[in-house]
C-alpha cells in the first residue's frame, strides 16, 4: 500500500512538473494575445495587433503550447477577416490555427458573417471539426469587388498616377505638371483614419513637380487622400489637383490587379516591410528592433544601426532628407522626408569623405615705428627693398621722419590648396589642406627664403545636419606650416654718409633739407608656423557637391603676427 501511494505521488509530480515547464511560456503569449485584441484591435489598430499576434508565434517557437498558438492564429484570421476585409489572408490563418489545433473554437463576438464563412471553409479544407460557439457563418465571398474607376479631380493640373487602389504598404509616387507660370507646389494626404493633413514639398524634377507619400500613409486597409496645389513666386495658389473640400481618394487594400504606382518611365518603389512585435523578455523579441551601433560603425543590415541610421555601403549613416524614393540610393526609400531602408543600402546622401580644391588670400595685420631701421629688420619681422627690385635698403633711416606704419590690413600672398575631410561623426571631420603660396617676397639679407609650400591640419565641428542641401555651417581648429609676406609701402628720410667717409652728415629738414624723401617697400614676414581658429560653411547643391566659404584666423610664429586668411572654393563627396 504504502509503495503504491508513493508511485502514484511521483506520477502527479511528473505530470506537474511536464504541465509547469511544457510551455513556459503561455502567459507572456496570452497576454500579447489579449493587448492585441483588447486594446489595439477594438481601436480598429488592425496592422498593429496584427503585428503583436504573428510576432507572438514567431517569438513562441516550441516553448508555447499548442492551443496557445492555434488561438494567436485565430485571431490573427479574425483581424485580417473583420478587421481588414482580407478573406483570404484570414482563411489562411485559420488553417493555421485548425491544423495545429482542431478543436479551436472561434471568437463569434468579432467574427462577421464572411469572416465566419472563411473559417468553416477552412475547417472544412484541414478536416477539422470546431466549435463555432454556437454561432453560424453566413453567406459571403472572397472576391474582392470590382474597382471602380477614379473620380475626376477638380483642378487644371495633370498629376499620375491615378489609380483607385493600392496595395498596403505602398509608397505612392506623384508627379504633377501645369500650364500656370508655378515656382513650387505642395502635396497635402491624409491617412485612413487620420485627423490630420500632412504637408509634402514637392520638388522640381523637369517640367514637373514631384512627391512621395510614404508606406506609412498606407499601412492601413481604407481610404488614404490628398490633394496639390501650385503656387507662383508671391505664394498665391493658382492651380491644383483636387481640395481639402473633394480630395483625391485612394483605397489601400491588401491585394489589387491594378499596377503599383510609380513615377513616369520608373519602376514602382519596393512595398515597406510588415511591422513585426513580439513579447518583451521572450527569446526572438527584438529581431524587428534598431540595433546600439552608432554612426560610423560597420553594418550589413540597417537593423543592426540606431534609430535614425541606416546602413549605407557597409557603415552606419544618417538617412538624408528626400521627397521620393529618387532622392535616396538604391533599395532605400523615402519615408516622411528621410531616405531609410533598404537593408544594406542606405541614402548615400551621407559622405564620410569630401575633398575639394581652394584658393586662398591672406591679409596680415601690420603696424611698427621705424620698420626700415637696421634693428627692426633684423629683429622685428621687416624686410625694406627698393620698389620693384631685391636691393634691400642697408641703412638707418633718419628716426621720426616717416618710416612708420600705422597699422591695417596689407593683401599679402595667395594660395592654392587641396583640401581633405573626414568625417568621424555625423558633426565632427578630420581634414587637412595642403597648398602652394605666391606673391613671396624677396628673401633678405642673411634671411631664409620665402617658404611657398602650405601644410595644414584641423578637426572642425559642423552645426546642425552636415548632410543637409543648402547651408552647413562649421567651426574649426588646427595648426600646421605656412609662410606669410604683406607689404605696405613706407616714406623715409635718409641724409646719405659723407663724400668719402662712414660718416653721416647731420640731416637737415625743412629749408634747404637735405634728406630728401624715399619711398620703400617694407614687408612684414610671418611664419613659419601657426595655430589657428576659424569657420566657414558649405553650401550643398547636392548631395555630393557644395562650395566653401572657409575664414581661417592664423597666429604666425615664430615671427609673430596676426593673419585674416578668407578661401573659396568647392567641395566633392565619396
Amino acid at each position: 500500500m504504502y509503495r503504491r501511494l508513493l508511485w502514484l505521488s511521483a506520477l502527479a509530480v511528473a505530470l506537474f512538473a511536464a504541465t509547469a515547464f511544457a510551455a513556459p511560456r503561455d502567459n507572456a503569449a496570452t497576454k500579447k494575445i489579449d493587448e492585441a485584441i483588447n486594446q489595439h484591435y477594438l481601436a480598429t489598430e488592425f496592422d498593429k495587433a496584427e503585428a503583436i499576434l504573428t510576432g507572438t508565434i514567431k517569438a513562441c517557437g516550441d516553448k508555447c503550447s499548442g492551443p496557445v498558438i492555434a488561438k494567436a492564429w485565430m485571431y490573427v484570421g479574425i483581424v485580417r477577416g473583420s478587421g481588414k476585409n482580407d478573406l483570404a489572408g484570414a482563411t489562411d490563418a485559420f488553417q493555421q490555427a485548425l491544423s495545429i489545433d482542431p478543436k479551436v473554437s472561434l471568437d463569434n463576438a468579432l467574427a462577421t458573417d464572411d469572416t465566419k464563412k472563411a473559417f468553416a471553409d477552412a475547417a472544412a479544407a484541414v478536416g477539422a471539426n470546431p466549435s463555432t460557439g454556437g454561432s453560424g457563418g453566413g453567406g459571403g465571398t472572397d472576391t474582392p469587388p470590382t474597382p471602380k474607376p477614379p473620380k475626376p479631380a477638380a483642378g487644371a493640373m495633370d498629376c499620375q498616377p491615378r489609380v483607385s487602389e493600392v496595395e498596403t504598404r505602398r509608397p505612392i509616387p506623384v508627379s504633377c505638371t501645369t500650364e500656370e507660370d508655378a515656382t513650387s507646389a505642395e502635396l497635402k494626404y491624409k491617412e485612413f483614419g487620420g485627423d490630420k493633413w500632412a504637408t509634402l514639398k514637392m520638388q522640381k524634377k523637369g517640367d514637373a513637380f514631384v512627391a512621395e507619400i510614404p508606406c506609412t500613409a498606407t499601412k492601413l486597409v481604407g481610404a488614404l487622400k490628398f490633394y496639390v496645389r501650385a503656387k507662383d513666386a508671391a505664394g498665391d495658389t493658382i492651380d491644383n489637383y483636387g481640395t481639402k473640400r473633394e480630395p483625391v481618394s485612394i483605397n489601400a487594400v491588401n491585394a489589387t490587379d491594378e499596377e503599383p504606382p510609380s513615377f513616369p518611365d520608373q519602376d514602382p518603389p519596393n512595398r515597406c516591410a510588415e511591422e513585426v512585435e513580439c513579447p518583451p523578455g521572450m527569446p526572438g523579441c527584438g529581431a524587428g528592433k534598431r540595433g546600439d551601433k552608432g554612426w560610423g560603425a560597420t553594418c550589413e543590415e540597417t537593423r543592426e544601426c540606431q534609430s535614425g541610421l541606416v546602413c549605407a555601403n557597409g557603415t552606419c549613416e544618417t538617412g538624408g532628407q528626400c521627397s521620393s524614393d529618387s532622392d535616396c540610393s538604391d533599395g532605400a526609400s523615402c519615408v516622411d522626408g528621410e531616405c531609410a531602408g533598404g537593408g544594406g543600402g542606405g541614402s548615400g546622401k551621407k559622405h564620410k569623405l569630401w575633398i575639394g580644391a581652394e584658393v586662398g588670400f591672406d591679409l596680415a595685420f601690420l603696424s611698427g615705428d621705424d620698420v626700415c631701421s637696421q634693428d627692426s629688420q633684423a629683429n622685428e619681422g621687416f624686410a625694406c627693398f627698393d620698389p620693384g627690385t631685391e636691393n634691400q635698403y642697408a641703412e638707418n633711416p633718419q628716426p621720426g621722419q616717416g618710416n612708420k606704419i600705422s597699422g591695417g590690413f596689407a593683401l599679402g600672398t595667395i594660395r592654392v590648396m587641396l583640401h581633405p575631410e573626414y568625417f568621424v561623426t555625423p558633426n565632427i571631420s578630420l581634414g587637412g589642406r595642403l597648398g602652394y603660396a605666391f606673391n613671396g617676397g624677396p628673401t633678405p639679407e642673411g634671411g631664409n627664403a620665402f617658404l611657398p609650400f602650405h601644410a595644414e591640419v584641423r578637426g572642425s565641428y559642423w552645426l546642425g545636419d552636415s548632410s543637409a542641401l543648402g547651408l552647413r555651417p562649421f567651426l574649426h581648429l588646427g595648426g600646421g606650416m605656412a609662410q606669410v609676406d604683406a607689404s605696405l609701402k613706407v616714406t623715409i628720410s635718409d641724409c646719405g654718409p659723407l663724400q668719402g667717409t662712414n660718416e653721416y652728415e647731420p640731416c637737415i629738414t625743412g629749408e634747404g633739407a637735405n634728406a630728401p624723401a624715399r619711398q620703400l617697400d617694407a614687408f612684414k614676414k610671418l611664419g613659419q608656423g601657426f595655430g589657428a581658429i576659424g569657420g566657414g560653411a558649405m553650401y550643398a547643391m547636392t548631395d555630393s557637391m557644395g562650395l566653401v566659404l572657409d575664414l581661417n584666423i592664423m597666429f604666425m610664429l615664430p615671427s609673430s603676427g596676426q593673419v585674416i586668411e578668407p578661401s573659396l572654393g568647392i567641395m566633392m563627396g565619396f
